[in-house]
Formats: structure tokens, sequence, C-alpha cells
């Protein structure tokens, strides 16, 4: 978008990403009605599929909400997987995602939002300059040109996380964290759909809490600047609900997630093993 060209009354979502897009910081701006979205049944998409379809809001900006099209390289879509052998996989199962959000019927009353979020468009040629043509569905612009709650994400942080349920996690931390009250509550059922667990996966709560939260908790406590934690609810012995938390880190913790993204990845996740238990026990007395 032209620097001199003025912006039409959007609300503040479209505005904050396109300052970041102008200011080329790395940064991601995406709306928070789509954070707070969750999978329909049988949905699950892959790390790839969630970091291509960040790098995407990312690339279309502050235009989102305009009927246009528009443009990603497969260059840059290797930033979210090494190699083009599963571009076509990719896209089409980021043309397949589909989510669940709250918003308003044509007569204004509430209601619950079902769909897809993009069409997509490849040039057939592996060259890396080759486009990703894409637009977003009319009730995806709607929401965008509206929507005044955002988060900012850090492409790096998002680049880096080898979970996909981290990076849902995380897009919520960007969302929470710095409010006066970080924390959202989920019965369990709910947190499980909000992360896209697919229904035969980690049915009993030990094995969810041990593969999906707690390896979550750690990416985003090492390399994020916001820390997280989760706390049980329990019906006798039972785990009916979560909360989690995202709690702001003071300066110094901030630089040190910052130093470990400029940091190889190999041997991340034995430095990870040898600072998660500080930075949990300090959270868990803290909070």
């Amino acid at each position: 978008m032209p620097e001199d060209k003025p912006l039409p009354k959007i609300g503040r979502t479209m505005r904050a990403a396109h300052k970041a897009a102008k200011d080329d910081a790395g940064q991601v701006v995406k709306a928070g009605e789509l954070i707070q979205a969750h999978f329909p049944k049988g949905v699950s998409p892959s790390l790839t599929a969630r970091r291509v379809l960040a790098l995407m809001m990312g690339a279309a900006a502050g235009d989102g909400w305009q009927k246009q099209t528009h443009r990603i390289t497969k260059r840059d879509i290797r930033q979210a997987h090494k190699g083009n052998e599963r571009i076509e996989q990719i896209l089409d199962e980021v043309a397949g995602i589909r989510l669940t959000l709250e918003g308003i019927s044509s007569r204004g009353h509430p209601a619950r939002i079902r769909g897809a979020l993009v069409r997509i468009i490849e040039e057939t040629s592996e060259d890396d300059t080759s486009w990703i043509e894409f637009d977003f569905y009319d009730d995806v612009r709607r929401l965008l040109g509206a929507s005044d709650v955002y988060a900012t994400l850090n492409r790096a942080a998002l680049l880096a996380f080898r979970s996909k349920y981290t990076v849902t996690l995380y897009e919520l931390g960007c969302l929470l964290s710095g409010r006066r009250d970080p924390t959202q509550t989920f019965t369990v059922a709910d947190l499980r759909r909000k992360l896209g667990v697919e229904d035969a996966k980690y049915r009993d709560w030990t094995d969810l809490k041990r593969f999906v939260l707690n390896i979550a908790m750690n990416e985003i406590n090492q390399l994020s600047h916001f820390s997280m934690t989760f706390q049980e609810q329990r019906k006798g012995r039972a785990v009916t609900a979560v909360t989690l938390g995202f709690w702001q880190k003071d300066e110094e913790g901030v630089m040190a997630a910052a130093r470990e993204l400029n940091r190889p990845k190999v041997g991340r996740k034995a430095r990870r093993a040898g600072t998660t238990e500080t930075l949990v026990q300090l959270n868990i007395e803290d909070f």
C-alpha cells in the first residue's frame, strides 16, 4: 500500500497490520476474532499449515479486508517448510482450514460463523519466485475490516516452534498477555476443539497434558516474550477444565528469548531441558 495513500475508515487491526508491514520488523498482525475461533470437529491443521496461514496474514497485511488478490512467493512459503516438494499438499491443507467463530447474523442476532478462510491459486513453476496468489472469502474480509482487537506475532518465533499446538497457544498468548487478566478458562472438550486435537489422540488427560500442554508451555517459555502456565480444575478426581495464563516476562526474560531465537536450532531442546524446570516453578509460585 503506498505510503501517501490515506487509509479508509477501518478497524484498529488492519491499521496495525499496515504499520507492521511498513515497519518490516518481522511481525505478523492477526485479528483477535480469528485467534479466539476454534477448529470444528475433524479439522486439525499441521504445524506447517498453521505457520503458512500466519505468513499469508502477514503478506496481506493491512489490505486483508479489501476485495483483492494477495501474493506470497514460494520462497516465503519455504520459511515454514524446507523444500518445495510438499508445497502442493500444504496449500491444499491451508485452503481446507475451517474455523468456527462467534459473530452476528444478517439480522443482527448472535451467531456462530463456520467456514473456510482463503482461496488459493498456485503458479505451477517450482521456481522460488513463483507466486502463491490468495484472497479471503467475503465473511473473513468483513471481519478483518471491522476488527479492533488483534495480536502481534513474532515471525521468528512462529517459525521456530516444533509443535502445531504451540503455534495456536502462542497466538492466544500474544492476544492475552499484557491484559489485566491474561487468563482464559476452557473445559477440556473446548480446549481440544480450540487446539484442533484429533478425536483419537490424547484421550486421557495425562496424555493431553504431557504431549500437548507441557510441550507447548516449554516452547513458549523458552522462545516467547511471555510465559505460559496452566492450572487444572477438578471435579472429584477428574479434570474438567483448564485455566491458561500468559504472563509478560521482565526485560531480561524477553532478551533471553530473543537471544535463543538467534541461536542455532541444534541444541535448543537440550538448552530448554536445562532451563524449563526453573521457569515453570517460578511461574507456579508467582501466580
